[in-house]
């Protein structure tokens, strides 16, 4: 049922997708309270193209938790649901907890796909807030702080949570002293460099350098720095 609609409005049908059917239920609720009409869809489809067809058949919009696997057999993340979802032009916003550093880099990997990001126990009118937006977004074009702007990403250090290469950066255009951590991959599969080649080295990216927070920081677009000249380091 879904191509572009006019606007997200009290009456649309909104999928909820939640490994937890508690969590699934609450979110229906304030669904409920925000004047949506709520459509349960269990995650656990061998594909995440199969589980959107599902949604934009059955929906104008989406709000998926992050975490699908641990009450379901969905080989896929939230984040993964909802930025696939938004570049198809059905509006979705993620729920997390954003408990701990695995969640925040596998959510990084999405984020530029990502307008709007709920943590769990969310309002009515934060969802109805966070939909909006994001089908604005899809209608209009991003907002200042959703720009991805060229600048440069200087890589501190390497590091690893659980099974994954991770690293840490400064952007100096958004903040030149507060690090922000992004999977590893993100950088070595766009520039053909080694993990471990990585700290100290500067790169080209995408980014919004007017997010509000760190934790709303897209990367797109790695690719290596040019050198600084000599001359500018010499000079006096």
């Amino acid at each position: 049922m879904q191509g572009l609609i006019d606007s997200i409005r009290p009456g649309s049908k909104i999928a909820v997708v939640d490994d937890s059917i508690d969590d699934a239920r609450r979110t229906s609720i304030l669904l409920e309270d925000a004047e949506f009409e709520p459509v349960a869809i269990d995650p656990s489809f061998p594909t995440l193209e199969a589980l959107l067809a599902v949604v934009a058949e059955k929906a104008d919009g989406l709000v998926c938790d992050h975490r699908l696997s641990h009450g379901a057999t969905a080989a896929f993340t939230g984040a993964q649901v909802v930025a696939a979802s938004n570049r198809r032009r059905i509006p979705a916003v993620l729920v997390t907890g954003y408990a701990d550093l695995d969640e925040q880099t596998s959510i990084r990997r999405w984020r530029s796909s990502i307008p709007c990001m709920l943590r769990k126990r969310f309002k009515p009118v934060e969802i109805e807030s966070a939909l909006q937006l994001t089908h604005r977004e899809q209608l209009l074009g991003p907002a200042l702080e959703r720009v991805g702007h060229r600048t440069v990403v200087r890589v501190l250090r390497v590091d690893q949570i659980g099974t994954e290469r991770i690293v840490e950066v400064i952007v100096v255009a958004w903040d030149p002293v507060d690090a922000v951590i992004l999977p590893a991959d993100m950088i070595t599969s766009s520039v053909g460099l080694a993990v471990n080649d990585l700290p100290g080295k500067r790169f080209m990216a995408n980014v919004n350098i007017h997010a509000r927070s760190s934790e709303e920081l897209f990367f797109e677009n790695f690719e290596v720095a040019p050198r600084i000249p000599q001359s500018w380091l010499s000079a006096r």
